[in-house]
């Protein structure tokens, strides 16, 4: 992680008075490929932008694991449990978007750790659906 500073990169543009930080991270990736099952390694380098100034490379690197975290965490799961990324509603998706995070809320907060399992045994019976909501 190298940090810095945005001085001249955004000079005369409207981003000017917002971007502060500039940060650079050069990052080694590996992914599995499918022929060989063996894992393939590559190195990139990826940039970020921010208002903030003064945090420590650590602390940038906290924060950008944090947000991975939530990535991994949340985001792939809603598009593995829910099919989330394969969904085809156009008109209002965002009220879809908000019941799947109710739905995902609701078995995170029941202690689920599967929540795909979780998802087919509420279609199987109804009970585990008001024992998750707490009406019993």
């Amino acid at each position: 992680m190298t940090v810095f500073p945005a001085k001249a990169w955004f000079r005369d543009t409207a981003w000017e008075p917002f971007i502060k930080t500039v940060l650079r991270l050069e990052r080694t990736i590996y992914r599995r490929d499918p022929a060989t099952g063996l894992l393939k390694q590559t190195t990139e380098t990826v940039y970020w932008v921010s208002s903030a100034t003064g945090p420590t490379p650590e602390r940038w690197n906290q924060w950008i694991r944090g947000h991975w975290r939530i990535e991994n965490g949340s985001h792939y799961v809603r598009d593995v449990a829910f099919a989330e990324d394969a969904s085809r509603i156009r008109k209002n998706p965002d009220i879809v978007a908000r019941l799947r995070s109710f739905a995902y809320n609701l078995l995170r907060a029941d202690g689920c750790d599967n929540i795909k399992n979780a998802r087919w045994r509420a279609a199987l019976d109804i009970r585990a659906v008001i024992e998750i909501a707490g009406a019993s």
